[in-house]
């Protein structure tokens, strides 16, 4: 929770200075996913929330980790930026916030768009980008190196404080004695604009992660491990988990 904290802290400030609009800034995205790949997750994501225009995310390494998601509603960019806001979008919470400017595509269909003059670059400036390009490499490389399974694993029991015996309190479907450890995990209390896809970038930033199967029109879902004990890292890790401002997800152990 600590870290939505400061993802939400981040985005409130900048939300004070931009007006709401169809526009949304994404940042802090995996910069390390494939720019097609990005842009096809981002709208399975946002387009719970309303009509998609244009999803704009770019290769170049100053752009790189950065996204902005183009609505037809003004209403539907509000929707997606409070209940997707810090929301761990491939290990890593997405900051979202109004975008500066009105977008072309946008400011081209209600009649505001004025051609931008192209920028003048100078011998001296293109030198001088193109050393720090030529250099930047090496440092990316270095801070973006992928941690090694084990090393993972045990950060996050370290985080969680996770026992591998810990059983769950509630049990999954209805009352009686709580359901046996089992590698499959009960998800109840879910908003109705879940998909898929969303409860997959939430499940799988915890080891062993397989698969996750939302039930049409009840608010559940299962999530599948490799075995008890991560479904137990998973689960302690997300109880109470807050999908928007207003719903906590419950989890249990799924009764066989």
């Amino acid at each position: 929770q600590g870290r939505r904290g400061w993802v939400a802290g981040w985005c409130l400030l900048r939300q004070c200075t931009m007006a709401a609009n169809q526009t949304l800034y994404v940042n802090n995205l995996n910069d390390k996913i494939n720019v097609e790949t990005l842009k096809k997750s981002l709208r399975e994501v946002f387009a719970a929330f309303g009509g998609i225009i244009d999803i704009i995310a770019m290769k170049s390494l100053k752009r790189r980790g950065q996204a902005w998601i183009i609505f037809k509603e003004v209403s539907a960019a509000t929707n997606s930026l409070k209940s997707l806001q810090g929301f761990p979008f491939y290990n890593k919470p997405m900051r979202i916030a109004y975008a500066k400017t009105k977008s072309d595509v946008v400011a081209k269909a209600d009649g505001t768009y004025v051609e931008r003059p192209k920028k003048i670059v100078k011998r001296e400036d293109l030198r001088k980008k193109t050393t720090n390009v030529a250099h930047a490499p090496p440092e990316i490389k270095t801070v973006s190196t992928p941690a090694a399974p084990a090393a993972s694993q045990k950060s996050i029991q370290d985080r969680i404080g996770w026992n591998p015996n810990q059983t769950s309190t509630k049990a999954s479907g209805g009352g009686g004695k709580p359901a046996e450890p089992n590698r499959t995990l009960f998800v109840e209390n879910l908003p109705p604009e879940a998909t898929d896809t969303m409860l997959s970038m939430l499940f799988r930033q915890y080891p062993g992660f397989q698969e996750v199967r939302l039930i049409p029109g009840r608010n559940v879902a299962f999530a599948d491990y490799q075995n008890e004990y991560q479904a137990g890292m998973a689960m302690q890790g997300l109880q109470s988990f807050e999908m928007t401002p207003d719903v906590r997800l419950q989890l249990s152990y799924a009764r066989k």
